[in-house]
């Protein structure tokens, strides 16, 4: 199973058990090993997505948002209330989730800051990323002597910013550097832990690396620590200078040797600043580039200084560094900031400094960590699905609803319906094995509802087993709903857990019409096991979020592709949309 999937399953689990303990999560997932697994937890608690225990995971505490600030943001999820919100600024959050918000957030129309690397709808805030691994380099090569260097590039490749900082430190050393440059990359994916493993992999089997570069903080700790534990002599490099603590450590002359530093602080008064003037009236600008500036041992000195509260940015430096800009005061507004990594230094910096602003000029902060927002609007987008199936079912019908997410807003949409309109449903037959459909229905005529029979299946609150498909001997369904995690024209319809995946292929021999609910980040995916052929579907609901390749990929297969979310269009050929699914064209 591929990481997305796994992370996603996980989760998944999590939101509905609440707490979980590695055991039960190994034999839910019994094809992945207990190293996976116990990897998987720390990459998710490390992005702030859940919570490690002893022997397990739960769900995460606010208070992560919290900590290192002296005084505090509101926190709460906001991507499910977008509309109440006046700006957003959002880092750069990867994957088909952080696609989904970023959408979400181009449809309420408000200002959008993209902070640390350029996103398409929002204005660019953040450092010119390669200029400043460039000047590191360039002050790197200058430091390093002999003929050959070899470098240890520790790098994060699935974010555009951590790329840039990358590739600019190799061009500026490679620049400056008067010999032959030796390169090995890792990919450290910017936390401390999985950093450490594969640098120390690195310098055990490359044993004349001599210079290592961290895209960040956690990633240059890493390389310093694996050089530590190996005994051997490194000069470190970082991007980032997160927090003054770890600039500090240059006063150490240890194997820090240089760091480009960000200010965090800065950017994050920056932040507010520009939703301020826009919120006042300004134009929303293309970009805003923040400073950056090269940290050495010989300089440091006259950037920080250490006092009684610790290390801390001057005072003449900080004026230096921020623009001349007007003190605006806005009009009182909500501002929503999603930080990336909100137990990293960087992001507890850059909150205390967004809050201070904040008050100052009137706005009120609102923070919530990624997983929230992303999986608000996942939901957003399922609700929609199901919706759209809900109301394509007609009088008389029996249909067969399988478990899922999707599902289970088609039967609160069908619920709904029942009560507004009951004569709709007339004479309708509702089939399922989950447990969530069930009770969401029962008892609302004039719908009968019929569970399978089946062994109870905990994490997925549903019935699987041989004895589910019983009912299907004597029994046809006029169409089956089915909520998977894949959907291609090569493989079918797929999901993770084997056990489901056999009780929706019984689903799908049982119906006359099979439809698959398929939010865009199943669409073009496979998962572990199949449950129907693309032989066997009909047609796809899904958002619009979905690449056009892959719907049309679908299409030449025979499938018909629905886009539920389509149905806001005021165009005459929806006007009939409550009544019938929009089908693309």
């Amino acid at each position: 199973m591929i990481k997305s999937l796994r992370h996603k399953r996980i989760l998944s689990i999590l939101q509905k058990e609440g707490v979980i303990e590695l055991s039960a999560l190994a034999r839910v997932l019994p094809e992945v090993s207990l190293v996976t697994l116990r990897r998987d937890l720390s990459e998710l608690a490390d992005a702030g997505a859940l919570r490690r225990t002893h022997g397990g995971a739960t769900l995460p505490d606010a208070e992560i948002l919290k900590s290192g600030a002296q005084v505090l943001a509101k926190t709460e999820g906001f991507a499910s209330e977008l509309d109440h919100l006046d700006a957003v600024i959002l880092p750069p959050i990867p994957g088909h989730g952080g696609d989904a918000l970023r959408r979400q957030i181009a449809r309420s129309g408000i200002p959008f800051i993209a902070e640390s690397a350029p996103q398409v709808g929002g204005t660019y805030l953040g450092p010119n990323n390669r200029q400043a691994g460039f000047d590191l380099g360039q002050h790197a090569a200058r430091n390093t002597p002999g003929e050959t260097a070899h470098l240890l590039l520790v790098t994060q490749p699935e974010l555009a910013n951590t790329s840039d900082r990358c590739e600019g430190f190799e061009a500026g050393f490679r620049d400056a550097f008067a010999g032959q440059v030796q390169v090995t990359r890792v990919n450290g994916q910017g936390s401390y832990r999985p950093a450490l493993r594969v640098a120390v992999d690195a310098l055990k089997a490359q044993t004349r690396i001599g210079v290592a570069f961290g895209v960040n903080d956690h990633s240059a700790m890493a390389a310093m620590d694996a050089a530590q534990k190996l005994g051997r002599a490194l000069d470190v490099y970082a991007a980032g200078g997160e927090s003054p603590n770890f600039v500090a450590k240059l006063a150490e002359q240890g194997a820090l040797r240089g760091l480009v530093a960000f200010f965090p602080d800065i950017v994050g008064q920056r932040a507010v600043d520009l939703v301020a003037g826009v919120l006042a009236g300004a134009a929303q600008p293309g970009s805003c580039e923040t400073p950056h500036a090269v940290i050495t041992p010989q300089n440091l000195a006259e950037y920080y200084t250490n006092g009684p509260g610790g290390w801390t940015l001057l005072d003449d430096k900080r004026a230096a560094l921020l623009p001349d800009a007007p003190f605006v005061h806005a009009v009182q507004g909500r501002v929503g900031f999603m930080p990336h990594y909100p137990a990293h230094d960087w992001y507890r910096v850059m909150m205390q400094a967004m809050q201070l602003r904040a008050v100052e000029l009137g706005l009120q902060l609102v923070v919530s960590p990624p997983h929230q927002g992303i999986a608000a609007e996942m939901s957003r987008l399922r609700r929609e699905i199901g919706r759209r199936a809900a109301a394509s079912i007609q009088p008389g019908q029996t249909v067969i609803v399988g478990e899922g997410e999707a599902t289970r807003y088609m039967a609160e949409a069908l619920h709904q319906r029942a009560v507004a309109a009951p004569e709709q449903l007339s004479g309708v037959t509702i089939v399922t094995n989950a447990l969530d459909v069930m009770m969401q229905l029962e008892g609302k005529p004039p719908l009968k509802v019929i569970l399978t029979s089946g062994e109870y299946q905990k994490a997925d609150h549903c019935l699987v087993g041989p004895s589910l498909g019983a009912l299907f001997e004597r029994m046809r369904a006029d169409v089956a709903f089915l909520s998977v995690a894949g959907a291609s024209a090569e493989f079918g319809l797929s999901t993770m857990d084997e056990r489901r995946a056999l009780a929706g292929s019984r689903f799908v021999q049982a119906a006359r019409r099979v439809v698959a609910l398929a939010d865009h980040t199943a669409i073009g995916a496979e998962s572990n096991h199949r449950v129907a052929r693309p032989d066997e579907l009909h047609e796809i609901i899904t958002d619009d979020g979905a690449l056009p390749a892959d719907r049309q990929r679908l299409r030449a297969a025979g499938i018909e592709v629905l886009i539920a979310n389509e149905a806001d269009d005021p165009s005459p050929q929806n006007t009939d949309i409550s009544r019938a699914l929009v089908r693309e064209t």
